[in-house]
């Protein structure tokens, strides 16, 4: 047979055969069917006829999440093209309150969510960053001295430990090892983790919360290394003057009060330690833990409500700290929207893991006059 002829006729078996190739499937069959199988219809159903069963899905009323539905529609809404139609912002905002409320995988997520593991992961972090930039208003850091006197007015009237900026704390956020991140985020309790770090004010709210940081990093360099400590050494965060105290006219330096894990600086104070503890020093301490109570509500409420804090997050450092920033933003959005009720939260038995007490004992001279002065008040005039 002539040469050419083969070669044709091999070509033309060639392409035959290629088109009889099963084509690998884009899209399994009922993922195409998410409008029909898909857990917004259900939920649609017990919103009116069961509020409470709505309200413990999303941890949150509907009049609640329509208005999340709202600010965050802008910022999820895509357009349908002709190779598939987009996931609604609705569905994109339920999945990710339900994997915030749950801790649930992704595998697990895809059935009742009717999207594959890829996107539920993309939908969710994707939402987790603009629920991060829409509720600005709901977390804001003060930046001025009248917003800071606010802040301490609120503590003095209801704990009594007066010229109080905010309760300061860290937790430890378990998250899956990184890649190739060898020991890097490795804590002192012996597992991976990232840093949550966050100033409280005497509502349970978050004023300031920086994410991220590795497990690794010694608890007394956390403060050191967040941007709220460059601002704090920098002293560009528009502290009010020193203010007189009730009962008495000497002017007192306004300060963040944290626990044994900080160091103790002119503008943060701190317990004294339980070795050679004076019944004056004791009372000092009472009345620092009273005030202090705050930040370890709100990090006890945020565990109550969120669980996916209850487990390693499943996701790299940096999506692991939006995930947990978002949280910490629902959290304000949820207490300025219904209060009491998400307040009230009762906190579970799980603990977020603690900073490491620091060893720090190199602390300034003022720093030291500046808490016998609180404790020398707390004891007399300012007694209880």
């Amino acid at each position: 047979m002539d040469p050419h002829k083969t070669a044709c006729i091999a070509i033309i078996l060639a392409l035959a055969t290629k088109r009889r190739v099963k084509r690998k499937r884009w899209m399994k069959e009922w993922l195409k069917k998410r409008e029909e199988y898909s857990h917004i219809l259900l939920l649609n159903e017990i919103r009116d006829t069961e509020p409470e069963d709505y309200k413990n899905y999303f941890r949150m009323n509907d009049i609640t999440f329509d208005k999340l539905l709202k600010l965050v529609t802008p910022f999820l809404l895509r357009k349908n093209t002709n190779m598939r139609q987009c996931l609604p912002v609705k569905e994109r905002l339920a999945v990710t309150l339900r994997y915030l409320a749950t801790g649930r995988n992704f595998e697990d997520l895809k059935f009742s969510a009717v999207m594959s593991p890829s996107s539920v992961s993309a939908a969710i972090i994707e939402t987790c960053e603009v629920l991060i930039y829409v509720l600005q208003d709901y977390l804001k850091f003060p930046t001025t001295s009248e917003e800071w006197t606010e802040i301490a007015q609120e503590f003095g009237d209801r704990y009594q430990f007066w010229n109080t900026l905010g309760a300061i704390d860290g937790k430890h956020i378990a998250i899956k090892k990184p890649a190739n991140s060898g020991s890097l985020y490795y804590n002192y309790k012996g597992f991976f983790s990232i840093v949550l770090l966050a100033l409280v004010n005497a509502k349970k709210e978050f004023i300031m919360v920086d994410a991220g940081m590795n497990g690794r990093i010694s608890d007394g360099g956390v403060l050191y290394y967040s941007k709220f400590g460059a601002l704090l050494q920098q002293e560009v965060l528009n502290i009010p003057e020193p203010a007189s105290l009730p009962k008495i006219t000497e002017r007192f330096p306004y300060v963040f009060i944290g626990d044994e894990a900080f160091a103790l600086r002119s503008n943060l104070m701190k317990p004294y330690s339980q070795k050679a503890l004076t019944p004056e020093r004791f009372e000092f301490n009472k009345r620092l833990s009273r005030a202090r109570v705050v930040v370890e509500n709100a990090f006890g409420i945020l565990a109550a409500r969120f669980a996916v804090f209850q487990k390693p997050i499943n996701l790299d450092p940096q999506k692991s700290a939006s995930v947990t920033m978002a949280c910490c933003y629902l959290h304000n959005f949820l207490a300025k929207e219904t209060q009491q009720p998400y307040l009230s939260t009762e906190i579970t038995e799980y603990d977020l893991v603690n900073l490491q007490s620091t060893l720090i004992r190199n602390c300034g001279t003022d720093a030291k006059t500046t808490r016998e002065r609180f404790c020398n008040y707390y004891n007399t005039e300012g007694k209880l």
